[in-house]
């Protein structure tokens, strides 16, 4: 077996297991307010001195069907929603049953109790938005591309016009995903970004030396968050890079076979 350690979550978040006949480990926070989590690469750590070796995988590229099923069972929920990605900004609200064939877009809203939306990644920004009140949720699939398109931004107005809560009601949480330190990217995406109206020098960084710049997507969907109008406290981060840690499947580390990290978020009860 392949030596493995989980990495320690930053404050405010804990590794929690879901399930029991197949067991599930994902991050969590222990402030958000709704049902959640974000998966890696390994379903769970078995019992005793062996903890840090691989289990088993999660996320192969061709085994989405299989995770859905696993991450329903896991959740106890009655379906999981998902969607084919394609890097835009196009949200669907889920107001039924599960489709045969998931719909294309990259954000997913619904307030049907017991009811999951899931968004896929591997260095991609994942969010994922709940209302206490309602219990209505979503969850943003948010790359290069669907940051500059502000999916992000569209996924928090669709959520709350559902749920009929300001956006200041809203709470954020924002999974591992690829961080500064490591998205290097060419000047014509930093131009594209310019060129959108985005307020690109405050999330771009320049290396001393001669190189190609970074984006923090991070805090560029951040930014978002607030244009959109949820309060800072209101928007919490995992703060875990996918392309550092080799808990998670990171594109920029493994390639085009690389498989996908799951961020799920469960609809509850609104209150009374």
């Amino acid at each position: 077996m392949t030596p493995f350690r989980f990495p320690d979550p930053p404050d405010g978040f804990r590794w929690r297991t879901f399930g029991s006949g197949e067991p599930l480990e994902a991050l969590t926070s222990t402030r958000f307010p709704a049902l959640h989590g974000f998966t890696c690469r390994i379903r769970n750590r078995p019992p005793g001195p062996h903890r840090e070796h691989w289990a088993s995988h999660l996320g192969s590229r061709d085994g989405s069907a299989a995770d859905l099923g696993l991450l329903e069972r896991a959740a106890g929920v009655q379906a999981v929603h998902a969607l084919r990605q394609v890097h835009g900004n196009d949200v669907h609200v889920v107001r039924g049953a599960r489709p045969a064939d998931p719909p294309c877009g990259d954000a997913l809203v619904t307030r049907i109790p017991r009811t999951a939306v899931a968004i896929k990644a591997a260095d991609c920004v994942p969010v994922l938005l709940a209302d206490p009140v309602s219990g209505a949720v979503g969850g943003a699939h948010a790359g290069w591309r669907g940051t500059l398109v502000r999916v992000v931004e569209a996924a928090a107005g669709a959520l709350a016009a559902e749920a009929g809560a300001p956006p200041s009601r809203l709470r954020a949480v924002i999974g591992p995903a690829i961080r500064a330190c490591c998205f290097e990217v060419g000047p014509e995406v930093v131009s594209a970004f310019r060129e959108r109206g985005h307020d690109v020098e405050r999330f771009t960084l320049r290396p001393r030396a001669a190189g190609r710049p970074h984006l923090d997507l991070v805090l560029a969907n951040r930014l978002q968050l607030l244009a959109a109008g949820l309060p800072e406290p209101a928007i919490e981060d995992t703060a875990l890079c996918t392309r550092c840690q080799p808990a998670f499947h990171s594109y920029r580390r493994e390639g085009p076979g690389v498989g996908r990290n799951w961020s799920v978020v469960v609809a509850g009860e609104p209150i009374a």
